[in-house]
């Protein structure tokens, strides 16, 4: 019975500790990683966006609605 609780206290105490060192290193790390990609995906938006505005504006020069989407006509 003592051998039992003995281990169960060292599991615990190695859970609880493991626990604590992922929350402490890895926490940090993710969060970096998570900005790095939204500042990624940000960029990657905006050149699709100038991309597809192009894309009509070229393809659909002669419109009203595509007249009054572009730039110049501001």
């Amino acid at each position: 019975m003592k051998k039992i609780l003995v281990f169960v206290v060292v599991f615990l105490l190695g859970f609880i500790s493991g626990v604590l060192f992922h929350h402490w290193t890895g926490g940090a790390t993710d969060r970096a990683r998570i900005s790095a990609l939204e500042t990624e995906l940000k960029a990657r938006n905006e050149k699709l966006d100038k991309c597809t505005d192009a894309l009509i504006q070229g393809l659909h020069a002669n419109t009203p609605w595509a007249l009054a989407a572009s730039p110049e006509s501001a």
